[in-house]
Formats: C-alpha cells, structure tokens, sequence
C-alpha cells in the first residue's frame, strides 16, 4: 500500500550518490563489460522509521571485494573507536562542575569522506528494486557496507579537527582536546561526545556544521537524557547515570523471555559443558550466541554486574549446551528485575579527597568445569566517586611468571594468582593513567591498588621470599612495573570491601549485593 513512498526512498537514495560519489555506466559506456566483470555487488535496503519515514540506503557488500585489486596490497584498513572505558570516563569525570555534555551524530558519514585519489576509482552494481535490473556505477569515494570505509572517515575527520586546535590523543587515538576551550571530543565512528563549557560545544559544533552535514545536536539536561551508543545517560539534580533500561528492555522483547520471571543473582551455579549436557540445536545454538552477544554488550557499557557470569558462559559458545542455554537466560531474568540499575557520578562528591579507587582480585582454580582447565579468574576495577569506569573479568592473562611457560599454564598457589591479578591491573592502570592524561583528567601517583592477599603484597614490596613463588622471573618487565613505588602502592583490603571480587567467581546473595550496592545504583523514577 505503501509502494509510492518506497519507490520514492530509492530515487533519493540513488539520486544523492549520484550527486556525491557515484556514476551510472550505462551499456553504450566503453566500460561498461569492465565494470561488469570488475564490480562489487550492493543492496538496497529500506528502512520505516518510528515517525512513518521511507528510508533506503545502499550497502556495498565488502566482504565480495578483491581487496587487493581495489585498494592496493598492503593497505591498513584498521580504524580507531573509542575505548567504551574513555567514554565513562569523559561521562563521569570527578571535576564535571561547570561543565557539560552533548552528542552530535554526522549524517552519512562515510559519504563525507574524502574522496578516492585522483585517477582511482572502483565499479558497484546494486540490483534496482523497481525495475529489478543491474545498475552499474563507477565509484569515486567510500560508501557503506565498504572495508575500507571507516579508515576512509578517520583520515578525513581526525585532521579536520586537529585543524582546528584539537590535539589527539596518541594512547587514545579517538580523544581530543582543545586546550584553549577546555573541551574534550570523543570520537565513535561518526558519533561524537563533547564534554566541556556549554559555550566551548556551541563553537565546537557550529564549526562542525559548516564543514559538514549533521543532525541536530543534543544537550544532557535533566528534561532530556542522551542515547550514545545504546548507553542511557541522564542527569538527575546534579548526578548524571549510565544505564541500560532502554536496551535491556529491546532484549527482552527480541529473546521473548516471560516477564515475570526474575533472578536475584546473573549466575548461580556451575554451567554443565559437553557430554554432560546436551548439545543446542542449530536454532538453539543460534538463540544462545544471540543472547551472548547482547549481554557481551551489556557488560561491556553500564552492567560491570554481569561480568562474571558473561565471560563463564562464554568459555561455552564453541560447543554450547542446554546447560549454558539456562545460565544466559538467568542472566536476562536478573537483568530483568533490575533494568535500571546503572553506573552514577556525582559533581558535588566532596567525601572522598581522592576519587579514583583501584582494585584487584583473583579467585585460585575456583572454576572446575572441564573447558575452563583449572585456570584462575582475574578481576579488575577502577572507579571514580565509586563509578566503574575500568573492569575487567578474565580468565587468561597478560603477565606470565616466565616466558618459557605458557599462558595459561596451572598456577602454583593463591599468591601467584593474586600476584599475576595484580600484574595485569598495574599495566591497565598504568595506560588508563595514560588515556586520563591526555583527556584532561586528573589521576592519582602512584596508584593505590588495593589487593585482600597478604602474599601478594609481601611480594610486591620485594620484602620476602616465598619458596612457591620461585617460579617468578622477577627480572621481568611487569614485575618491575609492580614494584616501582613511584607508580604503585599495594594496600591491603578487607575482602567484603574489594569491589573486584565481584568480577572472579559465584558469590552468595548477601556478598555479591553488598559489593554491586557499593558501585551501581537506580536511575530514580
């Protein structure tokens, strides 16, 4: 019923590449058999948008392009994003008075990349949803669907903004600063995050939209909260959140799960692997890596809660059972009951004379399911006002007691597992240090990492030798970095108040409430 409105849609679409970066090669064109045979295929695809809007949009399919031949051996297609750690960071920064926080998204980014060196070109054929017939198009700039498109826009907005002032980051790339305005730019792809004086972003953005084409901006306000990459932020008297109601909520609904069915805790119990557990079907095994992948996500932007059960579940997607199937869906039904839990900052925290706390923990083969091999967890964490804006909960590590034994070779005690915890959040403190400085944000020397492992420190402060840690190579490089006093102090902690251990194992209720409490709070009604 609608046709009009579509038929209308692919005549815009075609229409504005044509303007930018395409030409039509039309059969009486000398090379038109070339762009046949050397052509990479594209489609149409038409989107309805929540207000009624017809939207059509070309995508090349680049992963049917002869790299080579189109853009040359040896090309680098890798393009910098920014780290989702930078964007808490810039979001719950502990000196936020005074200033504030927008989002601008360009339109049609990668059409606005510079276009292809002079004399280059590629051909593109896209199927007419009309008149369904091959069109065929000499291509003189990126366009989506492209491998090399985001390098494209990259090479094409990172100078433009250094050109104005902006100084770029060099431990991360996607950050820039303008000192003179005092204003912080983070780059994701085309959405883009500023942080500074209202009167620094106006600037910033008036000139941005003089050099290109953009969607109106959008201020954090009390009335109107931000949507940046699927992160909720609002800001409620003078404390702003990071919540993820909106897309938990998009979950639920696409892994059809019952509404009343809630779980206390993400993860219970021990996950049964394979030849215990049955195998998934194709469609079940298909439905898990879904679900997998939302929560991946989840845990990885606002929900440092789930970590723990995401990164154990995940050591089951190679052979996923019905086992893993029912430990993701408890994980949904936790998320569930507490959609809009959430990471909070506050600009008036005035209890704390540091902001920045550093945690470490690490759990010794607590972990006995069979794919796991007996390897240890490793929990990190870094807040600021008690905000995570650094976590990590990983299975394998960085930091080796030798270079001649491998990765993930059994450990020999506790304190070797705490010892290598504590190596590996030294070097992520270190280059979160690194990217702080370069933003503009304050951050503390030496670091106060706080440990609940006696031996662990004794090591650290190379005050004792102990005979099952002679398997450590001291002379390496981490080791040092651990012992540097001018860079890290170990403290020990209290176990019930080393937030990290909610990133290493199954906990009770009472423990593992007590420790989420401490760092995610409700975004009120």
């Amino acid at each position: 019923p609608d046709r009009n409105k579509a038929i209308e849609a692919s005549e815009k679409e075609f229409g504005s590449l044509q303007e930018s970066i395409l030409k039509e090669i039309l059969p009486s064109h000398p090379d038109y058999e070339k762009a046949k045979n050397q052509s990479t295929t594209a489609r149409e695809l038409l989107d309805i948008k929540r207000s009624g809007e017809y939207k059509a949009r070309i995508v090349k399919q680049g992963f049917k392009e002869n790299k080579t031949m189109a853009d040359g051996p040896n090309f680098n297609y890798y393009s910098h994003v920014a780290r989702l750690s930078t964007v808490r960071m810039a979001i719950l920064r502990p000196d936020r008075k005074g200033r504030s926080i927008a989002m601008k998204d360009v339109s049609t980014a990668f059409l606005q990349s510079h276009k292809f060196p002079d004399g280059m070109h590629k051909y593109l054929s896209v199927k007419d949803p009309v008149k369904m017939t091959w069109r065929y198009f000499e291509q003189s700039g990126p366009i989506y669907g492209e491998s090399s498109a985001p390098i494209h826009w990259e090479n094409t907005i990172a100078p433009w903004l250094e050109s104005q002032g902006f100084k770029r980051g060099e431990n991360e790339m996607s950050a820039f600063t303008h000192k003179e305005k005092d204003i912080l730019v983070v780059l994701y792809v085309d959405d883009i995050l500023a942080d500074g004086p209202i009167k620094a972003i106006e600037w910033f953005f008036d000139v941005l939209n003089k050099r290109f084409k953009c969607k109106e901006a959008d201020f954090l306000t009390p009335e109107t909260p931000l949507d940046y990459l699927g992160m909720k932020v609002s800001q409620v008297n003078d404390e702003i959140y990071i919540t993820m109601d909106d897309y938990i909520e998009n979950c639920l609904m696409k892994l059809e799960l019952p509404e009343s069915k809630i779980s206390q805790l993400p993860i219970t119990e021990s996950i049964e692997g394979k030849g215990v557990s049955p195998l998934l079907s194709p469609a079940a095994r298909h439905y898990f890596l879904t679900a997998l992948g939302m929560a991946g996500w989840l845990s990885s932007t606002a929900r440092p809660d789930i970590s723990y059960a995401v990164s154990r579940i995940g050591q089951h997607a190679a052979d996923p059972t019905e086992s893993a199937l029912k430990a993701i869906k408890k994980v949904f039904y936790y998320l569930q009951g507490t959609k809009r839990l959430g990471l909070k900052s506050s600009s008036s925290e005035t209890a704390r004379d540091e902001p920045w706390e550093f945690y470490c923990d690490s759990d010794y083969a607590g972990n006995s399911e069979s794919q796991n091999k007996r390897r240890s967890q490793i929990g990190i964490c870094a807040t600021i006002n008690r905000a995570p804006i650094y976590w990590s909960s990983k299975v394998s590590s960085v930091c080796f007691a030798n270079a001649d034994l491998e990765e993930a070779h059994a450990d020999m005690s506790s304190a070797a597992v705490e010892i290598y915890g504590a190596g590996n959040a030294t070097i992520e403190f270190l280059h979160l240090s690194y990217v702080s400085d370069e933003m503009g944000i304050s951050f503390p020397k030496p670091i106060v990492l706080q440990i609940d492992n006696t031996a662990a420190i004794v090591f650290a402060n190379a005050t004792a030798v102990k005979t099952t840690l002679k398997h450590i190579d001291v002379r390496q490089h981490w080791v040092r970095l651990l012992r540097n006093k001018k860079l890290i102090l170990p403290k020990w902690v209290h176990s019930p108040d080393n937030l990290a251990d909610i990133f290493t194992k199954i906990l009770t209720a009472l423990v593992f409430l007590t420790l989420r409490n401490q760092m995610m709070f409700e975004l009120p009604q």
